[in-house]
């Protein structure tokens, strides 16, 4: 029977995926400022939320599998601060979308159901939003970085002599 040893791989796709469409919608949001687009976002917020925090805590799980490879601990502390960052700005977003929702309810009048949302709620909850896309997303290549190395064709591999027939040298890649 197969079995999955790190969790880590298999649950960073979920947060990804949900906090860019998070941003996306929030945009949509901020744009049209219908309630529709305010519950899409807030649903999406909270499964980033819920899955940003899996995959932080099964990173944490997973940091003992990358001990002793170079590549791994060389952005390991860049990727689990941007990791945190990303987590605690998806939390603001959330929290700030779920405060306004929370609020408008008691405050506003529900009587109007075209009525748009307050534009100062939509733009902070869209700020948020996109600072934690922009943070997910380097968080994830980060990740890449340790897991598959420098992009081919980077500054750094350019610099690296490749390996010729001719000189019958055997250069391994790490």
């Amino acid at each position: 029977m197969y079995q999955i040893p790190i969790l880590h791989p298999v649950l960073v796709h979920f947060p990804i995926a949900f906090i860019l469409l998070a941003a996306v919608t929030a945009l949509a949001w901020l744009s049209w400022g219908t309630r529709f687009w305010r519950h899409v976002t807030l649903l999406l917020l909270v499964a980033g939320f819920i899955g940003g925090l899996g995959a932080y805590f099964t990173g944490e799980a997973a940091e003992e599998f990358g001990k002793g490879n170079a590549r791994v601990e060389m952005f390991e502390k860049q990727h689990e601060n941007m990791a945190l960052l990303t987590v605690v700005a998806t939390g603001l977003a959330l929290f700030t979308l779920a405060a306004y929702i929370g609020a408008s309810r008691r405050l506003l009048p529900s009587d109007r159901p075209d009525e748009k949302d307050l534009p100062i709620a939509r733009v902070v909850v869209a700020v948020l939003s996109i600072a934690a896309a922009v943070l997910v997303a380097r968080t994830g290549h980060l990740g890449g970085l340790m897991v598959w190395g420098q992009p081919v064709g980077s500054v750094q591999e350019q610099a690296t002599p490749q390996q010729t027939p001719e000189s019958g040298e055997h250069r391994e890649r790490e």
